[in-house]
């Protein structure tokens, strides 16, 4: 008997037999020889890379939303502005209309204290200082001969070759000789009624002494009338001279009380005289003293318009902006000529926060700035802190903003610098105020998948409401 056939010696069934083998008995790939390809394509198991892939997908998709549901990074807001000095610019303007003489100095140029920056003509301030310096002269040599007549001083000339003072000199020797003359005729008057009322008092003197004695005559022969020992005619007589001399004594008592009058008359003219001298001088001092003060002060103005002939730097700076004016054109009052930035004043960041952003800010939030003239990617940013927050918005100008375009508002935030220098940057490079920077406000940190679920849900809060 022969050994059995192995299986891969034995006879391939037939088709026949094939037949007679059960569907679900047959091998798939047997199966799928005898399908429709599409069908084929669809009972075919997929490729073991493709499924490989996919599930590496999805593991990378479930990492990435784990990641951004678990990490976080920094919040921040960005805003556009530009660097400002902490003290203000300062404006060179002139003090009075004048014309332009020369303009020393260009935008951008460094002006050292004291320089010159502007020239005006110094014509109309020159001949206004020369005359009002003529004019304090001569008031002030009128007043210190007013106060010497005040006084009772002899005015001397401080410079005797000074023509005010030599005029000065003479009027107060013209006045002091009036002031002797009227004094001297009103003493002479006086002297002569004091001379009248003692002689006129002598005289009473007399006439007291003889009518006393001819009052005892009388008496004496009106008793030896009465005895019949004298005659009447003698009593007549004697009475007749007694009256006469009593009348005579009551003229020159009447003679006496005028001259007394006159000359308490002629004392009162007399200190009236010295009184209204001294008044009238008074008078004259203080005008002359106001009108000196005056003077002093419009010369004092003069020289201020003298010394702005030349406008000069106040302090070391740089020149920010020259105003268009040419040698000879004419500057109003006041007008804006040079604009200067302090040197070494400290620097801040002045930037403009949208009003959507401004909710998120809070001074003594840490900010980085970067200079849009320095690339930080070579000379690095500098750091600080918020230190003042606007209280109001402010809407920017429409012509800066691009003609008829919409303007947001704004909300000005100024960044305190921690330092005056660019880490990358040479020691020599100074940042001037008006440079653009970009500030990146730090407000806080925020998960990364927030950035995905917020525009969605808001959306989906804010769509499908329309009416």
């Amino acid at each position: 008997m022969s050994a059995p056939a192995t299986a891969a010696e034995a006879p391939a069934p037939t088709a026949d037999q094939r037949a007679l083998v059960p569907v679900a008995c047959r091998p798939p790939a047997i199966i799928s020889a005898f399908q429709p390809d599409p069908i084929e394509l669809e009972e075919r198991a997929p490729p073991r890379l493709a499924r490989m892939v996919f599930y590496l997908a999805l593991a990378l998709l479930a990492t990435a939303v784990a990641w951004a549901s678990l990490s976080s990074i920094d919040e921040v807001v960005a805003a556009q502005g530009k660097l400002i000095t902490t003290v203000p610019t300062l404006i060179i303007q002139p003090l009075e209309a004048a014309m332009v003489r020369r303009v020393d100095v260009a935008a951008g140029d460094v002006v050292r204290r004291g320089q010159a920056l502007v020239t005006l003509d110094p014509t109309l301030p020159a001949a206004d200082l020369v005359q009002l310096r003529t004019r304090v002269a001569a008031l002030r040599a009128q007043t210190d001969r007013l106060e010497a007549e005040l006084d009772g001083r002899r005015y001397v000339p401080a410079a005797p070759g000074d023509p005010d003072q030599s005029l000065q000199a003479a009027l107060a020797t013209d006045r002091r000789a009036y002031r002797d003359a009227s004094l001297r005729n009103y003493d002479e008057q006086i002297a002569h009624v004091q001379a009248s009322l003692a002689d006129n008092r002598q005289q009473q003197d007399t006439a007291a002494r003889r009518l006393d004695t001819l009052t005892q005559i009388e008496s004496m022969r009106d008793t030896l009338a009465t005895r019949q020992e004298g005659s009447r005619l003698n009593l007549l007589l004697s009475r007749d001279a007694r009256l006469e001399v009593e009348a005579s004594l009551q003229h020159m008592r009447g003679t006496a009380a005028e001259l007394g009058h006159e000359l308490q008359k002629l004392l009162a003219e007399r200190q009236a005289f010295i009184e209204d001298f001294r008044r009238t001088t008074g008078e004259q001092l203080a005008e002359a003293r106001a009108k000196r003060d005056a003077a002093t002060a419009e010369l004092k103005k003069a020289e201020l318009r003298q010394r702005m002939i030349v406008l000069t730097a106040p302090v070391d700076a740089t020149v920010l902006e020259v105003a268009q004016r040419t040698v000879g054109s004419v500057v109003r009052e006041s007008e804006t000529l040079v604009s200067l930035v302090p040197r070494g004043a400290p620097l801040e960041a002045e930037v403009a926060v949208a009003a959507r952003d401004v909710g998120h800010l809070a001074v003594g939030q840490t900010a980085r700035v970067k200079l849009d003239a320095f690339p930080f990617q070579k000379y690095g940013t500098l750091t600080g802190e918020i230190r003042v927050i606007s209280q109001g918005a402010f809407v920017p100008d429409e012509r800066a903003a691009g003609g008829g375009r919409a303007t947001s508002p704004i909300f000005r935030v100024r960044i305190a610098l921690a330092s005056q220098h660019l880490p990358g940057a040479a020691r020599d490079v100074q940042l001037i105020p008006g440079m653009t920077v970009t500030g990146e406000m730090l407000v806080g940190r925020r998960r990364v998948i927030t950035y995905f679920l917020y525009p969605l849900l808001r959306g989906l809060d804010e769509s499908i409401r329309e009416p």
